[in-house]
């Protein structure tokens, strides 16, 4: 199925939306979400328990974000281990779900095709000994640590994570790669690339989805329109 980006959906990208649909990880409705970017949206993007208490969804979208970060990782001639930071909360199982689904292929603990992650806090804890934003502490010559999040509107929350990122010790943003699992396209990537960041990977655009789901016969056409109105009348950049 070709898409609006020009982009044509293989049997993966198809099986995961059709449970994204299922599992209400994208959500329409007629009364509109109030995003965190201050603007409205029919439609919503979850990626929290609608992954983690499908298993089969939660491999399925972990194969497709491997799947990316490992093209990009070749793209960028770089031998490093690739290390998923979930943004919380929506990105840190979509970390979780990529590193699972490279170790199903991969299944050696010494390739660097192997993706890991770690976890970054909501809070910073006030006791014991682990007082950091990120559980663990950098090692760039053996990691190449990837922000991952499940949506993108403006950009705001990968810069958010960025600050908390060079508290920690690790990599500043000309140095750090994005992983977004959805993008709004209102202009998140534009700015981030501004903001000095190194790359950024758009897994699905807001609008391919919508459409898909509309031509599966899961979503009403009139959604596309609403998204396209929506993209066009909030652009942040």
């Amino acid at each position: 199925m070709q898409v609006p980006s020009g982009r044509t959906l293989n049997a993966l990208d198809i099986n995961a939306m059709k449970m994204m649909a299922k599992y209400d990880f994208i959500r329409y409705q007629e009364k509109p979400f109030l995003l965190k970017s201050g603007v409205e949206s029919h439609v919503y993007v979850y990626g929290r328990e609608d992954i983690t208490d499908n298993m089969g969804f939660e491999i399925s979208v972990g194969a497709k974000i491997r799947n990316v970060i490992w093209q990009a990782m070749q793209e960028m001639n770089d031998n490093r281990r690739p290390c998923l930071i979930g943004i919380p909360t929506a990105g840190t199982p979509l970390a979780q779900a990529a590193a699972l689904a490279s170790w199903l292929v991969v299944r050696n603990e010494d390739s660097p095709e192997l993706i890991c992650h770690r976890v970054m806090r909501e809070a910073l804890k006030h006791h014991g000994p682990h007082r950091t934003w990120v559980n663990g502490r950098p090692d760039p010559d053996k990691h190449c640590y990837w922000l991952v999040d499940n949506v993108a509107t403006n950009g705001e929350s990968k810069l958010e994570a960025a600050k908390k990122f060079a508290l920690d010790g690790y990599p500043l943003k000309a140095q750090t790669p994005v992983m977004i699992f959805v993008d709004r396209q209102q202009g998140a990537v534009k700015r981030l690339l501004q903001e000095g960041f190194k790359r950024v990977e758009v897994v699905y655009n807001l609008l391919d989805i919508t459409f898909a789901l509309s031509e599966l016969g899961l979503w009403p056409k009139k959604v596309v329109r609403k998204v396209e109105e929506e993209i066009h009348a909030h652009q942040f950049v």
